[in-house]
């Protein structure tokens, strides 16, 4: 026993003296995890003629949740029979930081809403604390970043209501 016990306190001194020493043992082996920075994403759609209705948030920790409804009732004595589908899910770091490069430059479209045509569809997307809102004659990148987010939405999985 006493054998033993000089032959571990000799190892430990060694691993202790060497350079590097215990801390070699000790040192994670992987650098941790660092979750990309996003700011809160809120995406809102809707054609008032089709009865359809999206919106989707995104959380600064790359929660996803979208809910979409169609037939969307349209005041009290309607009575449509709507139909709901939520997805919910976490982004990955790669689609975080993917998505934050579809919002570059995003300061510089105009804060008032851009126009449409009649009927059309109507997008308001808040990113952080500027919302860039309009029909049909919204910027491209608007409904790029629409288009991808929506990607996105429906690869999550469904949740009940």
């Amino acid at each position: 026993m006493i054998v033993v016990m000089a032959l571990a306190v000799c190892m430990f001194c060694q691993a202790g003296c060497s350079p590097g020493g215990l801390q070699q043992h000790l040192a994670p082996t992987t650098a941790p995890a660092v979750q990309p920075a996003i700011k809160p994403i809120d995406v809102q759609y809707d054609i008032y003629l089709a009865r359809l209705s999206a919106h989707v948030t995104i959380t600064p920790g790359g929660l996803l949740r979208s809910v979409r409804t169609e037939n969307k009732r349209r005041g009290a004595n309607d009575k449509s029979v709507e139909r709901t589908e939520i997805r919910q899910g976490k982004l990955t770091p790669e689609q975080i930081v993917e998505l934050t490069q579809f919002f570059a430059g995003w300061r510089t479209l105009s804060d008032k809403p851009y126009g449409g045509v009649p009927d059309g569809g109507h997008i308001a997307i808040r990113y952080g604390d500027k919302t860039v809102s309009g029909g049909s004659e919204t910027p491209k990148q608007v409904w790029d970043v629409y288009r991808r987010i929506k990607e996105l939405a429906r690869s999550m999985p469904r949740i009940e209501p």
